[in-house]
């Protein structure tokens, strides 16, 4: 989710630290599938928790805002009002079938519950199955996630059904949620393709993938989403929740570097186990532009080679180029808009904000 669109009073209060030292150190080094394995044995091992009463209870610590409502990304407008919101317990629901909208919560698995089996630990995995409006959970059912050409169906924070029309994707219907919770699905589905990877065998094969092994369409738009929608704090937050219960996290959260070396064309082979942290040192300028723009680096990355690449609010990829640190880029080819700057190297994965415009 991005961070950007959080006002102040939505943010979660935090919770303690509570990753124990060297919890990703035989990932260390690695690359690719040796990488997504060695994920796979870190995460796999946790504690399975009950349908009911154990998802209604866990969503208590996980998915709360502030205010006591249920987070559901569903039908929560980040920075605005949402139509309606829930509360805990007395608006939970499991067998009726509310006719519209803001009539009760369910629990919503994000990978279909119907591509695998009813079996344990995944039916019941928090970072797979989250609150949502039963309605939009029911309108969704076990539609792919995909980018909405022709909208059959708007819900109220502006997520829908249609056919989807992303490159690669088959032909069929969809369903699209809104920008600011797309980094956040992406996410879980990175933590599921990765932790059940050795229980292919109570999944099987849908549009999104093949087995529990995304197709490589469902890959690319997801690492656009991933990209397009960082980490926040909100999912931070509810990643040390999570933890809290079943006893392991979502590496995808704690290192986003991690989806690019597993999916994209980043290498963690020699990055050790965690980048840089320059999210606050390196910054674009001039911002606004209309014509170039360059990125601002610590004096220890001067020297650096950087991979840029710059999406548009949907997820499409504008522009990649291999730069050295100090090198402007142009960006007079696109259009007056909003766009995001993703930049890696050996030891960065930062994503930017960049304002274009040109004067008439």
């Amino acid at each position: 989710m991005k961070r950007l669109f959080y006002p102040l009073f939505l943010i979660l209060p935090a919770f303690a630290f509570a990753q124990p030292p060297g919890y990703y150190t035989t990932a260390n080094g690695l690359n690719g599938q040796p990488l997504r394995a060695a994920l796979r044995n870190i995460i796999r091992a946790h504690t399975a928790l009950s349908y009911t009463p154990g998802l209604w209870n866990a969503y208590y610590t996980t998915d709360k805002k502030p205010n006591g409502k249920v987070w559901d990304m569903y039908s929560d407008i980040p920075g605005g009002t949402p139509a309606y919101e829930y509360t805990l317990g007395t608006d939970q629901c499991g067998s009726v079938s509310p006719p519209a909208e803001n009539g009760c919560y369910n629990r919503e698995h994000t990978w279909p519950q119907s591509k695998f089996a009813s079996d344990t630990p995944m039916q019941t995995d928090l970072f797979l199955v989250i609150p949502s409006d039963y309605y939009v959970n029911n309108r969704r059912g076990d539609l792919p996630y995909g980018k909405v050409g022709t909208a059959s169906e708007t819900f109220t924070n502006g997520s829908k059904t249609g056919n989807n029309v992303y490159p690669g994707a088959p032909s069929g219907n969809c369903f699209e949620p809104i920008d600011s919770f797309k980094g956040d699905l992406a996410r879980a589905y990175f933590y599921i393709s990765t932790c059940y990877r050795n229980d292919s065998g109570k999944f099987s094969t849908w549009e999104m993938a093949t087995l529990v092994a995304l197709k490589p369409w469902a890959a690319q738009m997801l690492l656009s989403w991933h990209h397009l929608d960082p980490v926040s704090k909100k999912e931070k937050d509810r990643n040390e929740a999570v933890y809290a219960l079943q006893g392991n996290r979502n590496p995808f959260i704690d290192k986003p570097e991690y989806a690019d070396c597993i999916w994209g064309t980043g290498d963690c082979s020699t990055t050790g186990t965690s980048f840089v942290n320059a999210d606050g040192q390196l910054e674009l300028f001039p911002n606004p532009t209309g014509s170039f723009f360059k990125i601002s680096v610590p004096e220890r990355l001067k020297t650096t080679t950087l991979v840029v690449r710059v999406f548009n609010t949907t997820g499409q990829q504008m522009y990649s180029q291999t730069i050295s640190a100090d090198a402007a880029i142009d960006c007079s080819m696109l259009p007056t808009g909003n766009y995001f700057v993703h930049i890696a190297s050996a030891s960065v994965s930062v994503t930017k904000r960049l304002f274009v415009l040109h004067s008439n």
